[in-house]
């Protein structure tokens, strides 16, 4: 018996056989998935995360930290690192928050370099003042830092969820640098504050080339003129903050009835206005914050310059 074809059932037939033969062919044989995507992976890097810089109250205020790590990429395929935002704990204590853009590409279990740098301020926090000042003491600073990173693929895009990046101990990299002193020649001078009651006003730059702050005082500091002593005074703590400078001045008061003839006659001539030799010399020391206090190396002296006016 004959099989009848219904025209519609034989156009349907056709249409598919046309569209099957325009279909594209694909290249892909096999799609396999590559397992899950792990997120990055921070390692401390110990020579690279240290206290950088510590000014103390009324020397600055400032506390900076750098922690340096590795990041690693844990996954079998490379990543762009987009952005890192991270927020940091100081002895458990959030100080800060900042946001990193490597802008790098790494490979399948490779790293880069990555570097953490917080600033914060310690005024008024006694206890970080005080996990800030024991670091000088060798007892490292305890931090973490928390946060997430964006990074992406040719195809895909991911954000991890915030947490726990870095944590460790940061130590005092530097320690305490004595002072640059000069004479202040043109502000410096002798005069007379009142009838037979001569003053010698020496003016100071102190300069810290270091990078902990601290106080600079002085204890029994002898002025002498042309070689003969004159006075002697105590400095008052004077701040000096990290790699900053600042005027420090004193005033000296010669008792005239107890200076020797020459000592008499080189005052005399300087009150008159002529240039005379100036030299400070004495004891001096670097407070940090009562924690330790330094001398200044042996031998140290200042000299300059004066002249009434």
């Amino acid at each position: 018996m004959d099989r009848v074809f219904k025209p519609s059932v034989l156009l349907a037939t056709l249409l598919l056989t046309v569209l099957a033969a325009c279909a594209p062919r694909t290249e892909i044989r096999q799609t396999q998935a590559i397992g899950s995507v792990l997120p990055m992976q921070f390692e401390l890097v110990e020579g690279r995360t240290s206290i950088e810089r510590f000014d103390p109250p009324g020397a600055g205020d400032q506390l900076e930290l750098a922690a340096g790590a590795q990041l690693r990429n844990p996954n079998e395929f490379g990543v762009w690192i987009d952005a890192i935002t991270y927020t940091v704990y100081l002895e458990g204590k959030r100080v800060s928050r900042g946001a990193l853009a490597p802008d790098a590409y790494v490979e399948p279990g490779a790293t880069v370099p990555v570097r953490f740098d917080v600033l914060t301020s310690v005024a008024g926090d006694n206890e970080l003042l005080t996990a800030a000042v024991r670091a000088f003491t060798d007892q490292p600073m305890r931090f973490q830092i928390d946060g997430t990173v964006r990074f992406r693929t040719a195809t895909h895009q991911y954000e991890s969820r915030n947490r726990t990046l870095l944590q460790g101990f940061a130590s005092a990299r530097q320690t305490v640098e004595a002072p640059i002193l000069r004479m202040n020649e043109a502000e410096s001078r002798v005069f007379m504050v009142q009838p037979g009651v001569p003053v010698v006003q020496v003016v100071l730059q102190a300069a810290n080339p270091g990078d902990v702050g601290y106080f600079l005082l002085g204890k029994d500091l002898q002025l002498s003129l042309s070689g003969w002593p004159m006075a002697t005074e105590d400095m008052r703590p004077v701040p000096l903050a990290a790699n900053e400078a600042t005027r420090i001045d004193m005033l000296f008061y010669p008792e005239v009835d107890t200076l020797s003839e020459d000592a008499n006659t080189a005052l005399q001539a300087a009150l008159l206005g002529h240039t005379t030799l100036l030299k400070l010399e004495g004891q001096l020391f670097m407070d940090v914050l009562g924690v330790d206090s330094f001398p200044m190396p042996d031998g140290w002296s200042v000299t300059g310059f004066v002249h009434g006016n």
